[in-house]
């Protein structure tokens, strides 16, 4: 192998190169860095303009907790009733009103109803004392679920209100009394001046044995009317069933429909039945219920037109049996709707209004309701509801 010398001039030619390529590296580093650096700054600058903006808004929004805080804390201290904050167990807080039903109440102490409160029944009502001092305080749970803390327990003393409720309800009640002693007293006098009428005329010596007759007869008459009267007042005044047993409901339907039988064939009436509950047995008062139909077919028969319809139909549904007495009469007016099922309210002349009413007081004693509706074009369908042996 020939080595080569390079001669002197080559050699910085040399050096010159590797001397410029290495200025033009460190050029291009060093523009490289500084637009780095720009970025940098940049960057920070960002940084410190998003910081400054989380900064404000995280203290708007400290400001508006804070705000929302005191308000929800004035909330609280305002309401009239109190109300118990409870985490873990222990009181977090309470209001003025809480504190005033629990003197003694004091945060972080274990929370629970006073010993001497006594629950009413199955109600969410305790009593707080015995005698004239004991009040009545109402205790739910308004928040109690999980990963919501606190429960809030809120008190109200409800002592005033069911004293006044219990009072409005008394005075209902005496002038319920009132009104209907008035129309027990209005049905009462015509059948028995009616019979007095008569009966003084038994002391008419110049009347013949059959004018007599004549007399008597309808002294029993009036008072016979005062009997049936005075029945449908008790079976309204009856409010329970006592005397209940096992009854297929169809077949006290069926034997009620014979004795209104006569009175259809009267008046040309036609009976169409829907009876699709044989053999359905249900627990009642067999005397109350078979008044009850009665009351509704007679009051369909007294509002349907001569040689109208009657539907009556009785269906099971679900745990119901559903008794139905519709007719094809004028219907019901709007302001009878109102009071339908009030004693002695009637549309007729010689109503006593009493069937209906003792319709409803028989279905609520038995657990059951009266409802009606209105028909297409008229008429009016009434709807006894029942349970059956399975609901009950």
């Amino acid at each position: 192998m020939t080595l080569v010398a390079s001669s002197p001039s080559q050699t910085t030619a040399l050096a010159a190169a590797g001397l410029q390529a290495a200025l033009a590296e460190f050029a291009a580093a060093t523009t490289a860095l500084a637009d780095r650096d720009a970025s940098l700054r940049d960057a920070v600058e960002q940084l410190r303009h998003d910081l400054a903006q989380a900064r404000n808004r995280l203290h708007d929004e400290t400001a508006r907790r804070a705000r929302s805080e005191a308000r929800l804390g004035s909330m609280f201290a305002a309401v009239p009733f109190g109300l118990v904050a409870v985490e873990d167990g222990r009181v977090a807080g309470f209001n003025q009103a809480a504190a005033r039903l629990l003197p003694g109440l004091e945060e972080q102490a274990p929370w629970h109803l006073p010993v001497g409160w006594h629950r009413r029944g199955d109600s969410q009502e305790y009593t707080t004392g015995r005698g004239d001092q004991a009040r009545i305080v109402e205790v739910r749970v308004l928040r109690d679920e999980p990963g919501l803390a606190p429960t809030l327990v809120r008190l109200e003393d409800v002592t005033d209100a069911l004293r006044a409720r219990e009072q409005a309800g008394r005075q209902d009640r005496l002038a319920a009394m009132g009104r209907m002693t008035a129309e027990v007293a209005h049905q009462l006098r015509t059948p028995l001046c009616t019979a007095t009428l008569y009966a003084s005329q038994l002391c008419d010596t110049t009347l013949d044995a059959a004018a007599r007759r004549q007399m008597a007869e309808r002294v029993c008459t009036q008072l016979g009317q005062l009997d049936a009267l005075i029945t449908r007042m008790l079976g309204f005044v009856k409010t329970s069933a006592r005397d209940r047993e096992a009854c297929d409901i169809q077949a006290l339907l069926q034997g009620q429909l014979e004795v209104i039988a006569p009175l259809l064939s009267q008046r040309r009436l036609r009976l169409a039945l829907q009876l699709e509950a044989s053999g359905c047995m249900l627990v009642l008062d067999r005397l109350q219920i078979g008044a009850a139909l009665l009351a509704l077919l007679e009051n369909a028969l007294q509002h349907a037109p001569e040689a109208g319809t009657l539907v009556v139909g009785c269906a099971q549904r679900g745990h119901r049996l559903e008794i139905t007495v519709a007719d094809d009469g004028p219907g019901i007016s709007p302001e009878m709707a109102a009071r339908l099922f009030e004693p002695f309210a009637t549309g007729r002349a010689n109503g006593t209004g009493l069937g209906l009413a003792i319709a409803q007081a028989a279905a609520k004693a038995h657990g059951g309701e009266l409802a009606f509706a209105a028909r297409q074009p008229s008429g009016v369908c009434f709807t006894l509801a029942l349970p059956t042996v399975a609901a009950l």
